[in-house]
């Protein structure tokens, strides 16, 4: 895990769907159904990040979390980016959230 930039192209290319990049970030939408489901995915990615010493910007809504990438300290993607997008589509998948 580095914090050396990526570019963005190198970052879409090695996150999968629904991740994209969008003003520099890699962002992600999951469908949650409702609040309580949010909430249990929400803490698996407090643990996921708390694990790559690295966080994300998480913005919870009663049936979506919306979730924003970037490595603040370098203003730009890293490859800490990419591994923490793809730790959460580990566990949406595990979770069953699209």
């Amino acid at each position: 895990m580095s914090a050396l930039p990526i570019s963005e192209r190198e970052a879409a290319s090695s996150v999968a769907e629904p991740w994209q990049v969008a003003d520099g970030m890699l962002v992600a939408d999951y469908a949650t159904s409702n609040m309580v489901r949010g909430g249990e995915f929400v803490a698996r990615i407090i643990d996921a990040a708390e694990d790559l010493n690295h966080h994300p910007d998480i913005d919870i809504r009663y049936s979506s979390v919306y979730l924003a990438l970037m490595t603040h300290s370098v203003g730009a993607l890293t490859e800490l980016d990419v591994d923490l997008a793809n730790a959460i589509s580990k566990i949406a998948a595990e979770l069953g959230l699209t």
